[in-house]
């Protein structure tokens, strides 16, 4: 059975396929980037929030959000979409994550119920070779 390994952060990511995990033979399949997620806060807001006049002599203020949030979020759902497609087209039975914790969590909110078995490891090893890679997974699933 084919499983794919998502191996993410909020700027970047790695699908590898693999036939057999014990023997730690990885594919990479493909890999995506996310360069906005990498930007400084200043250069992905135009202006800075502001106060405005309501009826009624109030004041309000526009909700701050964190723009590094958002494109982390929108890589997120990139990443769902690249994985629904794959478990649509059976190229896939098991899905491995291994993300940040909370680079999961926005993942997590996109990803369909029905995709398959998913085991996940709050780790970054986006900067892993695939040896390493490889070595690193048969310690989290085969001890």
């Amino acid at each position: 059975m084919i499983t794919w390994i998502l191996v993410a952060n909020s700027a970047e990511a790695k699908i590898l396929t693999s036939e057999n995990l014990r023997t730690g033979d990885l594919k990479l399949l493909r890999e995506l980037k996310h360069p906005d997620s990498r930007k400084k806060t200043g250069e992905l807001i135009s202006d800075k929030p502001g106060h405005y006049k309501t009826d009624g002599g109030m004041r309000g203020a526009y909700n701050k959000t964190d723009p590094k949030e958002t494109e982390a979020e929108h890589f997120a759902l990139q990443l769902a979409h690249e994985l629904k497609a794959g478990w649509d087209q059976n190229q896939y039975k098991h899905l491995v994550i291994i993300t940040p914790a909370h680079f999961y969590g926005l993942l997590g909110k996109h990803l369909d119920n029905h995709l398959a078995d998913i085991i996940h490891f709050s780790k970054d090893y986006t900067r892993y070779p695939l040896a390493k890679l490889a070595e690193s997974l048969k310690e989290h699933l085969f001890v």
